[in-house]
């Protein structure tokens, strides 16, 4: 089952269990990857749905910290649950120890590390959405500045 399929059914199955949240967050996900369907004006892809699945988080941490400056726990704390339930529909995501090792085993049979461009494309390409481009960077940075 595709993750668009997959998400259409437990839209269905939230509806009748009449649980709020999910109902809304779900249906928001639907409206965005339509709205992408009808942009692309061709099918989704699994890697297109992943990656609107992950803007839909990114855009829902940022309005976590904007409501947490504003002193808004309550929709912060919203917000972190449709995280949660949207992340369910994406790869696992590797941990930091998982990923420093993959990076310094991809380094290590790079010749010129010089150009960080190509080595965080390299790396991305090899992760394939299993983990966070800031927290890649940041790892590469650490094992090429050594």
């Amino acid at each position: 089952m595709s993750i668009l399929e997959q998400i259409n059914s437990d839209f269905q199955q939230a509806l009748k269990n009449r649980e709020v949240i999910v109902v809304s967050t779900l249906r928001l996900l639907l409206a965005s990857l339509k709205n992408e369907r009808i942009k692309k004006m061709a099918d989704l892809e699994e890697e297109d749905v992943q990656r609107i699945l992950k803007s839909e988080i990114k855009k829902r941490k940022e309005s976590i910290l904007d409501y947490q400056k504003g002193k808004r726990q309550d929709l912060a704390d919203k917000e972190e649950s449709e995280i949660k339930i949207i992340e369910k529909y994406l790869p696992l995501q590797l941990n930091e120890e998982e990923i420093r090792k993959k990076i310094e085993d991809i380094l290590a049979k790079l010749d010129d590390k010089s150009n960080l461009g190509k080595v965080m494309g390299m790396i991305m390409n090899e992760l394939k959405g299993q983990a966070d481009g800031n927290i890649v960077r940041k790892i590469v940075q650490e094992e090429i500045n050594k």
